[in-house]
């Protein structure tokens, strides 16, 4: 069975068949169709095919291809070479959509734990989870420590790492995680609910590999990458080898327009392992349209393979005051990430954050 790859190509739609079977190439052999054609075993079983191309304006076309399994079944680098290769250097190309046949799928266990896990550890049913951020950048231990003791008081389900924390000088990992595991469990031995710390792992892949140990040796039970800095080969290595807690996806350097985002951060991110993925919801200061993060959503929760579901994290610009049309919009499995303006409360942050949590779990 092949891997269906949907591409949309911009330009003239008089060349997008042309165009089809350039890309065809492009993703397959890489030679002239002269010289793949010299090898029976080539021609036969690596070349692949020109399945549809539908016009979609004048300016606009999609494109279907077939491309051959055995190219692709090797490991997960070669899988994304395949899918997005050197098409990705095209101009006017992007990745709109694949498929994969059930055996090259079988490959990828997806998330380990799910939304199925994210409720267990935070134990919230029935309801969206709340979460926020540890914000800004520069903040040392103590006051990222008196942050997390607030939204905690608040009753919020997760605490996240703002993305632009690193193992920094003014709060190095080793002693944030330290602290902020410590706050939140004080504040669990004093309310009897949990809140969730998810710190940031960053650096080359085998700084993150030495984060993800640590951070679960201290007591961690999850924690967040941007596989697209990390890159998507190393995040299903660190699922699949390296973690026993879930992960949540950032989309930091995911945004170049080149792969649909419900693609990218539905599909890929679900596909490699994220068992929750961040995107930027509509509404926000990102203007992403309510239809690209209904179908992101879709795609991270649909039923795909044996895979389970990854929640869905709409971020970005998101308000307390938005929470009932936000819950409505997306639906009880979703994490819901209200980050800046929550701290804008100040000395009122965990009275906001309480709010947060009513206003959400009112609208379940």
């Amino acid at each position: 069975m092949p891997i269906t790859v949907t591409y949309r190509l911009r330009g003239p739609v008089a060349e997008a068949e042309s165009r089809a079977h350039a890309l065809l190439i492009e993703q397959s052999v890489e030679t002239p169709l002269s010289v793949a054609n010299r090898y029976p075993f080539v021609r036969e079983h690596l070349l692949g095919r020109v399945e549809a191309v539908e016009a979609m304006g004048d300016n606009e076309a999609l494109v279907r291809l077939a491309l051959p399994e055995g190219v692709a079944a090797t490991d997960a680098a070669q899988l994304v070479n395949v899918l997005f290769g050197n098409v990705s250097i095209h101009e006017g190309v992007t990745l709109e959509d694949f498929s994969l046949p059930g055996d090259l799928l079988a490959q990828y266990p997806g998330p380990r734990h799910g939304i199925a896990g994210w409720r267990q550890r935070t134990g919230v049913t029935g309801r969206p989870l709340v979460c926020s951020a540890l914000k800004p950048v520069g903040l040392d231990v103590d006051q990222l420590a008196d942050l997390m003791a607030a939204f905690a008081e608040g009753g919020i389900d997760v605490v996240k790492d703002d993305h632009y924390l690193a193992d920094h000088a003014f709060a190095p990992f080793e002693p944030r995680v330290k602290k902020m595991l410590e706050v939140t469990a004080h504040a669990a031995e004093r309310s009897g609910r949990r809140t969730l710390y998810v710190p940031n792992l960053s650096g080359t892949p085998e700084q993150m590999r030495r984060q993800a140990e640590m951070a679960q040796t201290l007591g961690a039970e999850a924690v967040m990458v941007a596989p697209m800095l990390a890159g998507l080969p190393f995040l299903y290595e660190l699922t699949s080898r390296h973690l026993s807690v879930p992960l949540l996806a950032h989309p930091s350097f995911g945004g170049n327009g080149h792969i649909a985002l419900p693609t990218l951060i539905g599909k890929l991110f679900r596909l490699f392992g994220a068992d929750a993925a961040i995107f930027a919801g509509y509404g926000g200061r990102f203007g992403v349209s309510p239809a690209t993060c209904r179908a992101i959503a879709d795609a991270a929760r649909a039923p795909w393979g044996a895979l389970k579901p990854a929640l869905p994290v709409p971020a970005g610009g998101m308000t307390r005051e938005r929470a009932a049309e936000l819950v409505r919009f997306y639906g009880p499995d979703t994490m819901l990430l209200v980050g800046g303006s929550l701290l804008e409360a100040g000395p009122a942050l965990a009275e906001e954050t309480r709010r947060l949590v009513e206003q959400t779990a009112a609208q379940a």
